[in-house]
């Protein structure tokens, strides 16, 4: 409980880890910080966050096809008109995703990770 009495918001806390994780290029531990509340409820933007971490996670191991599927399934659920709302920018993250699709393959891994948006 916080001192105003009320529950602390554990889905702001996991966003959060996840945006250190990201910034710091921890993908793989940013994408198991969503998976708990993911499990709970399910929500196709929090997997599609999720999925962008892991496909970040291969590129970084060089797996461009993992990375590529990863990437349309991310997509997808990034822009899923039912997802529930939530405070990172989920329909930038899909553009950006669908833009580093297309340069798979024709700019480094390490560039693209490096160039990656960072998040708040």
């Amino acid at each position: 409980m916080t001192k105003e009495g009320r529950q602390p918001d554990v889905l702001e806390d996991d966003l959060r880890r996840f945006a250190d994780c990201w910034n710091d290029e921890r993908f793989f531990d940013a994408h198991e910080t969503l998976e708990p509340r993911w499990i709970k409820t399910r929500d196709r933007g929090l997997r599609g966050l999720i999925q962008l971490a892991a496909a970040f996670h291969h590129l970084q191991r060089g797996n461009l096809v993992g990375a590529r599927t990863t990437l349309e399934r991310a997509i997808t659920r990034l822009t899923d008109p039912e997802k529930a709302p939530c405070a990172i920018d989920q329909p930038g993250l899909a553009e950006y995703a669908a833009r580093v699709l297309t340069s798979l393959g024709k700019i480094p891994a390490a560039k693209i990770i490096a160039n990656r948006p960072r998040l708040p």
